[in-house]
């Protein structure tokens, strides 16, 4: 579909166009060439590097050419989630974009709005010939969302701005003055595996209808996990019959909440009455507990057939103990910023390898000695359980500058263009802020961005209207940086 008679015209032609690209986490390196051959064309000096970040230098408009760069910042990749049942290849297949009403989204699947607004104003920003503004260091990171590996291995020499606008927000009127540090967090099980045995009868518990949504930006709206609630049901099944667990799986990202999850169990016949009571009596609890948080939640016990191997009592006991003790959701809020999570975890992704059961967290936190409290926990029982328990990916927190004069300015312009004071605040959510202020010394960074709804999940919209409102304010606001 054609956006083009939508405003702003540009940053919706350069979304259109980026949409028909594949860019999942990992999955850059077209999107990355695309908009560098696109620098080249319009002039511009562009260092691409071997992790797919671009950064891309435009000079002042004249009467701006003296002055600080500054650095505009967004991310190239996107989450890849779809519905059941929807047919869609990440890897290959572009996004099927449609308007409802005020909101773009995209049919089935997410719509990649996170972040792929900001690389959209930031191309028609490059481009545009008549908008006032200092030199720009543009920079559009790889793999934000799977731990902010393009970020981690950016050459911050390549920038001379000591001022710098994040556009990864997803709130009009709301200017995040900073995020939280975080973790990703490998914990495995080994697998024990042998034979089914007595426990001839197979079924599936699956858990779907759930909403999920971003990890840390939605986390405080306490919607049900699925990973979790697995564990949940697979316990009251321990509880009342012996059963061995043949499979299990959930989730797509770590830094989703999961929709969806699903067990493979093994059951004695004579158990077949037991398990379904305890079934059903725990369904009513789950239902119970997330009837206004999540009333879509399903949980069902279907007969699956036969299978020839099963994971250990002991394994089983372990993983399903794991499940129900790993930390999740939110753990501490803050006592500085009223509504603010201070301290999270997220059970994103349980997957059944051959020798182990591979579970991924990420723990989020208002600081670095947050993280370490959820980390002490989650140590401490992968000891009690023998797992292995690994950090593959940090990123510090990006604390609050009282001082920064960005801010000021941008709370001073914002009040002047529409009558009423700003939201200032600090996000749960991870952003690459930290890791810009902890390379570039005396950086002021302020992050904002236009109204995005339901991150991470394929309810993702993003608001017309208020992206045209956010292009316009930007671009005033940039023109006052003499």
């Amino acid at each position: 579909m054609s956006l083009l008679s939508y405003e702003p015209k540009r940053v919706f032609y350069y979304f259109d166009a980026i949409s028909q690209i594949p860019r999942g986490s990992g999955n850059e390196k077209s999107v990355s060439d695309y908009i560098a051959a696109f620098a080249k064309q319009l002039g511009l000096k562009c260092v691409q590097d071997a992790y797919y970040n671009l950064v891309i230098y435009k000079p002042g408009t004249p009467g701006y050419e003296g002055q600080m760069p500054l650095i505009l910042q967004g991310h190239l990749d996107m989450v890849c989630e779809k519905n059941t049942g929807t047919v869609h290849d990440f890897e290959s297949d572009p996004l099927k974009l449609y308007v409802d009403g005020d909101y773009l989204r995209a049919d089935g699947t997410t719509l990649g709005a996170d972040n792929g607004i900001a690389v959209a104003m930031c191309m028609a920003l490059l481009e545009a010939g008549d908008i006032a503004h200092p030199p720009l260091e543009v920079v559009l990171t790889s793999d934000e969302e799977a731990g902010m590996g393009g970020a981690l291995n950016l050459d911050f020499g390549l920038f001379k701005g000591r001022r710098m606008i994040n556009l990864d927000s997803s709130t009009e009127g709301s200017f995040i003055v900073g995020c939280a540090a975080g973790t990703i967090a490998e914990y495995k099980i080994p697998a024990i595996w042998e034979a089914s045995g007595e426990f001839t009868q197979f079924y599936t518990v699956n858990v779907k209808g759930l909403t999920g949504g971003h990890s840390g930006g939605d986390i405080h709206l306490e919607r049900g996990n699925a990973i979790r609630i697995l564990g949940n049901v697979l316990s009251a099944l321990e509880s009342t019959a012996d059963i061995r667990i043949a499979s299990v799986r959930g989730g797509m990202k770590v830094n989703a909440i999961p929709r969806e999850a699903e067990a493979l169990v093994a059951i004695n016949p004579d158990d077949i009455s037991k398990i379904h009571a305890a079934f059903d009596a725990c369904v009513a609890d789950m239902s119970m507990f997330f009837r206004v948080a999540d009333p879509g939640l399903d949980i069902t016990l279907s007969a699956a057939g036969t299978g020839d191997k099963v994971l250990a009592a002991a394994c089983g006991e372990k993983l399903i103990a794991s499940l129900i003790l790993l930390p999740s959701g939110v753990l501490i809020m803050s006592r500085d910023i009223a509504g603010l999570v201070a301290s999270s975890s997220n059970i994103g992704v349980i997957e059944t390898l051959t020798d182990t059961i591979k579970i991924t967290c990420m723990p989020r936190g208002a600081s670095n000695a947050h993280n370490h409290q959820t980390e002490v926990k989650i140590d401490a029982l992968a000891r009690l359980t023998g797992a292995e328990f690994v950090f593959t990916q940090r990123s510090p927190a990006w604390p609050l500058n009282p001082e920064s004069g960005l801010l000021a300015m941008f709370a001073a312009s914002y009040k002047h263009k529409y009558g009423k004071e700003a939201k200032v605040t600090a996000i749960h959510a991870g952003l690459e802020c930290g890791i810009f202020v902890d390379n570039l010394p005396g950086l002021d960074i302020i992050s904002m961005g236009p109204d995005i709804h339901d991150l991470h999940t394929p309810d993702e919209r993003l608001s017309i209207s208020s992206t045209a409102r956010v292009w316009e304010f930007l671009c005033e606001v940039i023109g006052q940086m003499k």
